[in-house]
Order: structure tokens, then sequence, then C-alpha cells
């Protein structure tokens, strides 16, 4: 029913055989398979999202509209020191983009903090930017120093007790933004995708907002469905991150 599409660079796809706009192309053929009811694209560096892979997204009735775009940071000098090609202001104006091109959009990110040389300067511009950016759902982790990579020798190591504590801050405020997210979500109506039900008719769902075994979940009580049906909810409530639904 889902078909999930995920690769170190999703949007690079054809590259190798000089396809221009491979994915986009990739995608418009997937659609036409008829059992394919959800197609969602995993792993999209900023740079590969071009005007018309968002055109085939924002008019496809299967591909849904969320859009996993793991940025890393967005301070300029630490995107340059990560051989990153993208820029603080490129990432803000694509965002905008997406957002305003795309109903409905669910957008999720991957960043890493404490990365060599990271300041508290650099790492505030961080947290502004992720909290002008709501993202529905983040992924963060710590730089770890990966032995035989350019970073692991760079100077300027940060101590492993201050990328914890800016992690934690991070989340701590990506954490109110999903709260919030959820919060307005109380009442309304979502699509569902039933993953499983168990003996007490609990069934754990996804609508198209939600990525298999990454993020959050539905949850819904009393659930007549069986895994693999779509079925119409009702939110009435959440659970810090997972949606507390009924079914209509």
């Amino acid at each position: 029913k889902e078909l999930n599409i995920i690769a170190q660079d999703t949007a690079y796809y054809g590259k190798d055989i000089a396809l221009k706009d491979g994915l986009s192309q990739l995608l418009t053929k997937l659609e036409k398979i008829a059992s394919i009811d959800w197609i969602r694209v995993m792993y999209l560096y900023p740079l590969g999202i071009t005007d018309r892979l968002i055109n085939t997204i924002k008019k496809s009735d299967k591909i849904l509209h969320y859009i996993d775009m793991p940025v890393q940071h967005i301070n300029n000098k630490i995107l340059k020191d990560m051989y990153r090609p993208d820029t603080k202001e490129q990432i803000y104006q694509l965002i905008e983009k997406l957002k305003e091109q795309i109903d409905g959009l669910v957008l999720r990110t991957t960043i890493i903090v404490g990365f060599p040389g990271e300041t508290d300067e650099q790492f505030q511009e961080l947290l502004d930017f992720v909290k002008w950016a709501q993202f529905d759902a983040l992924g963060a982790f710590t730089y770890y120093a990966e032995q035989g990579t350019d970073a692991a020798e760079m100077k300027n190591q940060v101590p492993d007790e201050i990328k914890q504590q800016r992690l934690d801050k991070l989340m701590l405020a990506q954490q109110e933004i999903v709260f919030e997210k959820n919060k307005n979500k109380v009442g309304s109506e979502l699509l569902c995708l039933v993953d499983s039900v168990d003996q007490q008719k609990c069934g754990t769902a996804r609508y198209y907002g939600q990525a298999p075994e990454i993020d959050s979940v539905c949850i819904i009580n009393d659930c007549n469905a069986v895994a693999g049906e779509f079925i119409k909810t009702k939110v009435t409530d959440y659970d810090n991150y997972d949606l507390i639904v009924e079914q209509i």
C-alpha cells in the first residue's frame, strides 16, 4: 500500500546515467502502478529539490506531501566545513518555497550538533533556525569523530558534555513545537494506514505525515480495521509525540 523511496541522497537518482530530474521521472512512472496508494520520498538533500520535483509532488495524488530534508546545520561556516554545498540563505528560501507551494506539507529534518569548532553563537543560530522553521519532525545527533575523516582531525573538538547540553536544548525546543502542533490537530480528521492491531483491538496507524519506524504514530482504541487498511479517523487527543485517534 505504501512505497518508501530512500537512498543516501534520493534526489541523485539517475545522475549516473545522465538523467535530468531522474527522480521526477521515476515518481511519474511509479504513480501509474495501481496497487500503490502512497509514495513517500525520504532523504532529499536541499540542493536536489528542484522546481520540477516540487511540482511533481505538488500535483500528485499518490506522492505524499512529506519531505525528509536533512539540513545538518544552518551556519554557513559549519556547512562549508561539513562539505555541504548548501548555504543558510538557500535553505531558508527553499523552506519558504516548499511551504508556500505544497499544501499541508510535513517537513522532517536531521541535524548534527557539536561539529568541531561549533561556537555558542553558531549553536544559537541553529536553535533560532529550528524555532523559525517549525519542523514537524526532527532527528538530532551529537557529532561523532569517525576515524579517518577530515573532521576527526580538526582542531577545536567540542567536549562531549557541551555536545549533550546542546542536543538536550535543541530537542526540548523541538518538543515544544511538536506538542503545539499536536494540540492544534485535535478535532481534525485524518486518513490513516493501519500498521497493526493487537488482541485488545488497539491499533497502530499513521497518517501521511508519519513515516514508518521513524516518526510518531496514531493510536486507535477499539479498532475494527486490519493491517494494511486505510481508515478515516478523528484526532481526539495526543500522548507526547503520538496522536490519539478514533475510527469514524
